[in-house]
């Protein structure tokens, strides 16, 4: 999943407010692109806070990416938006590639988590027939890590680093999502690897033409890989059968997106929108399946908003 450069201005200036003479209030999610994928969960996130409860009125508003919406709620534009929970606690503490933003720390302090809501699992992808069975026979093979200035490709770079190897064991590709797998099947990559809900579409458009295997992540470069990223990852298996191909179940890992707003926001309503998303019609889009109420209490930067944690101690899940 691409998102673009961290943006040091602010994109947008739309400030969701309540609208004069109407008693329901107006709550925005700050997304990606109109029609990316970011867009369609932020607006499912929405259909289902609007289905929990009738006071606010929430929609997904079209953004610059995952990192210029940590600019847009930092500074209070929009109530809400979507980023990776690892990228959303590098931000808070101006560590990671926010090293290079000029006073980061303070300016992504007043983030704050309200609870996640999808997975993107890493998927390491190679034609069944290229008789590759794990990742360390990829050295010396064509790899596409993702385009630069992506989280994809730095999660790419950080496995690598886990497994022991470097990127110059391999011949690097820097191919977007989209046409990756047509790389693949047009034997241009010998694997690429992306982030993407499990099932992947893209993936069972590519296994019903040529078969395909999906690389296990070893635990230990998982482990490795875990503690560069603050413990935000998680354990995923991908269950065998799922795409043409791929006979045995393979154990890789996946990472949260999360919905985060500013320590302003008001604790009455953040409260109602956790209540209504979890207790409600949750979304049935593969992404939302991974994740539980539970994952919201993972103990990770930045801290956690009121509101949301005044529901999860209503809910005994945190004291």
């Amino acid at each position: 999943m691409g998102h673009k450069q961290v943006a040091l201005g602010l994109a947008l200036s739309v400030m969701a407010m309540p609208i004069a003479g109407q008693a329901q209030e107006r709550w925005s999610i700050a997304t990606s692109s109109t029609g990316s994928g970011p867009y369609i969960i932020g607006s499912a996130i929405a259909e289902a806070m609007n289905k929990g409860q009738s006071g606010i009125e929430v929609s997904a508003q079209s953004s610059g990416g995952y990192n210029d919406n940590l600019s847009l709620v930092a500074q209070g534009n929009v109530n809400s938006g979507l980023t990776l929970l690892s990228e959303l606690g590098d931000a808070w503490r101006g560590t990671g590639k926010f090293e290079a933003v000029p006073d980061a720390k303070e300016r992504f302090e007043p983030l704050r988590r309200m609870f996640p809501v999808t997975t993107a699992t890493f998927q390491c992808v190679v034609r069944a027939d290229s008789g590759i069975t794990k990742f360390s026979e990829l050295k010396g093979k064509r790899l596409n890590i993702n385009v630069p200035a992506t989280a994809t490709q730095a999660i790419n770079r950080a496995m690598i680093a886990a497994l022991g190897m470097k990127p110059e064991d391999f011949n690097i590709l820097e191919i977007a999502t989209s046409g990756s797998y047509d790389a693949l099947s047009n034997n241009v990559a010998d694997a690429t690897c992306n982030g993407q809900p499990m099932p992947s579409g893209s993936i069972q458009q590519l296994a019903a033409s040529t078969p395909v295997r999906v690389l296990d992540i070893p635990d230990d470069a998982f482990d490795k890989l875990n503690e560069s990223y603050q413990g935000t990852m998680l354990k995923a298996t991908i269950p065998a059968g799922t795409y043409s191909g791929q006979d045995d179940e393979v154990h890789t890992f996946a990472y949260p997106e999360v919905l985060f707003v500013n320590k302003d926001a008001e604790e009455e309503q953040v409260y109602e929108l956790t209540k209504a998303y979890w207790e409600g019609e949750r979304p049935t889009n593969p992404a939302f399946a991974q994740v539980t109420i539970k994952n919201a209490t993972v103990d990770v930067a930045p801290p956690i908003h009121p509101g949301a944690l005044r529901y999860l101690k209503e809910k005994d899940l945190m004291k």
